[in-house]
């Protein structure tokens, strides 16, 4: 459950992410169900996305253009409980505004090659009309 938490919280971030088709689909149905639940802010609608989402800090744009994690301030960098909000927030005020007027299908799942060495086939799974913000 970790690694389709970690993956739905990554696709939120970057609006797309790399991963093979029986995950993305798991996935997919989790981020669906999250934005939904975003368009209606309340506090009941918070916490039940804080369980369905990990902890990120923010990102920071790197000089290759790469994104990178923010270090936490506590303890000298990792990740804190309190960034799971970061996370939270991010969710109800930036992606779930953007899919305010569409009724569902926010993602989609695009194939590509398969994987080389073991020949799993990889999809990506993306986030559909969606902005980052900034």
């Amino acid at each position: 459950m970790a690694l389709l938490k970690n993956l739905v919280t990554s696709l939120l971030w970057h609006g797309s992410v790399v991963t093979t088709k029986t995950r993305a689909k798991e996935a997919e149905s989790i981020a669906e169900k999250l934005i939904t639940l975003a368009k209606q802010d309340s506090l009941h609608h918070r916490r039940t996305a804080r369980k369905m989402l990990m902890p990120r800090t923010g990102l920071i744009d790197m000089k290759d253009g790469k994104h990178r994690e923010l270090p936490s301030p506590e303890l000298g960098g990792g990740r804190a409980g309190a960034s799971v909000e970061t996370s939270v927030t991010h969710l109800f005020e930036h992606v779930a505004p953007q899919f305010a007027d569409r009724p569902g299908g926010y993602t989609r799942i695009v194939p590509m090659m398969p994987r080389r060495g073991d020949g799993v086939l990889q999809v990506v799974l993306q986030l559909v009309d969606y902005q980052a913000p900034g």
